[in-house]
């Protein structure tokens, strides 16, 4: 846990950053607290906790959050495949390779919250073996307790719900262990309650509404389209994309074991740990492969745990053939050693060398460019150390901006703009705005403001109210004119 705090505090964002990132790190420092799916209140609570009591940037304090669960996430999946009865040396092969996989590393050097929500579905998942093996009440209470407190970090978690009932459903508790967690599961979810409550009266929600807001909705965006969204249209390219994120997130000896691993696993684990496991990773699997939003990769992540549990199985047979192989000797550790650097440094590599691929061309998928010298790696290298594209840009739209202007800028890029404004106060005579859907009621109503775009290419929102306009290039933004 300890190298994997090192390895996340090292290469941390060392400011505010694009997108989601930026927006939740807004609502960190002024701690804005709702009940919405998207709103994600537990963690938006903590983080503004680390806001008020760290020292340094004060978007480096938030970004923190993500590196210290991180770790926390690495070292309760050592104890997840301990409890399972795998291997020390093989566990530990295991988390290592966890901690350097693609899209876990990344978020845990940015602000966003799922790092936290792993760290609760692994202690989830912990908690449901540990009661298996144990039957002791209090385990299955907490585990019900964590689980509705979890669901204040994020709705994903509740896909591990149905891999807990098989094991509850196979040990058959006494009704007052039941009655118990049933009560831990209502204090815990109280919160996240009480707050749907608070929002449903200030928002003036009634009904499906409050449903809506609850389990879809994200900035008053309704995200349910989205969800279950299967089609044979899209099968193959769906069913890549799903191995393709797997494969690039333990590349080479990791992905193998895996493989290994999940063929062998029936044998080395008791049949209902291991459809235990296996209904981990299905569960998630079915809604992610379903979930058709852009960053859809990131909703896999809590496959990666089950995941993890076959790569463990997959390393012990590795360790048993050069077991075999090798007597005890120097060779052998020689041959250990081996094996750990090849789990770190080819994904390591592999990850530094996908930028410049993609730049050749070699890509499955479009990709999401963002301004700066390192836009192209912002995506595909997981380090963040030293990267301060988002605010320069900031500081160079909000500095270009006419006074009193208002300023139309893509929803990625306005978060950095907005968070210069709303906690370092730069600029606040601009009024930012997104981009563009609303321009032509905007432009009718701006009266004598200067009007504004930010956006990565202007060409992009080529319509007819550009035709009606001049549009003159200012540094990062172009002014749009009465022709």
């Amino acid at each position: 846990m300890g190298l994997a705090y090192g390895l996340y505090w090292s290469t941390v964002a060392p400011t505010v950053l694009w997108g989601d990132d930026g927006h939740l790190q807004l609502n960190a420092v002024q701690g804005l607290i709702q009940g919405s799916a998207g709103s994600h209140p537990l963690w938006v609570w903590v983080a503004h906790q680390f806001v008020r009591f760290l020292d340094g940037d004060i978007a480096r304090r938030v970004n923190l959050v993500s590196s210290v669960f991180g770790a926390f996430t690495v070292g309760l999946l050592f104890a997840l495949l301990r409890e399972l009865g795998l291997e020390r040396l093989a566990s530990f092969l295991t988390v290592v390779a966890f901690a350097v996989s693609h899209t876990f590393w990344q978020h845990a050097v940015r602000a966003e919250v799922y790092t936290m929500t792993l760290a609760v579905m692994v202690l989830l998942a912990w908690l449901g073996v540990k009661w298996f093996h144990t039957s002791r009440p209090w385990i299955l209470i907490a585990a019900a307790f964590v689980l509705g407190l979890g669901l204040s970090v994020h709705l994903l978690i509740g896909l591990y719900v149905p891999a807990l009932l098989w094991l509850i459903g196979r040990r058959r508790p006494h009704w007052r262990t039941l009655l118990g967690a049933g009560a831990a599961l209502g204090v815990g979810v109280a919160p996240l309650a009480l707050l749907l409550a608070r929002d449903a009266a200030t928002l003036q929600l009634q009904g499906p509404e409050i449903v809506r807001w609850a389990l879809f909705s994200f900035e008053n965006y309704d995200f349910s389209g989205a969800m279950f969204d299967f089609s044979l249209r899209w099968l193959a390219d769906d069913a890549f994309q799903w191995v393709f994120f797997l494969g690039f997130q333990f590349v080479g000896l990791a992905g193998v074991c895996g493989l290994v691993g999940l063929w062998r696993v029936w044998r080395r684990l008791d049949v209902t740990e291991s459809v235990y496991v296996a209904l981990l990773y299905a569960a998630v699997l079915v809604f992610a492969f379903a979930y058709r939003v852009g960053d859809r990769y990131v909703f896999y992540l809590p496959s990666y745990v089950p995941f993890a549990v076959w790569m463990a199985v997959g390393f012990e047979a590795l360790l048993e053939w050069l077991q075999r192989q090798l007597a005890p000797s120097p060779r052998r550790w020689i041959a250990y050693g081996l094996v750990a650097a090849a789990v770190v440094w080819v994904p390591v590599g592999t990850y530094r060398l996908a930028p410049e691929l993609v730049e050749r061309g070699f890509s499955f998928r479009d990709g999401v460019h963002v301004p700066g010298p390192a836009g192209k790696t912002f995506f595909l290298w997981p380090a963040k150390n030293g990267y301060t594209d988002p605010r320069e840009y900031a500081e160079e739209v909000l500095q270009a901006t006419p006074p009193d202007a208002v300023l139309l800028v893509e929803p990625i890029l306005a978060s950095p703009v907005r968070f210069l404004q709303y906690v370092e106060g730069i600029r606040q005579d601009v009024e930012v705005r997104y981009c563009c859907w609303d321009i032509e009621q905007m432009l009718a109503e701006r009266g004598t403001r200067p009007f504004a775009a930010a956006v990565m290419d202007i060409n992009v929102y080529a319509a007819d109210w550009l035709q009606d306009h001049a549009i003159q290039p200012l540094g990062n933004i172009w002014l749009i004119g009465d022709k």
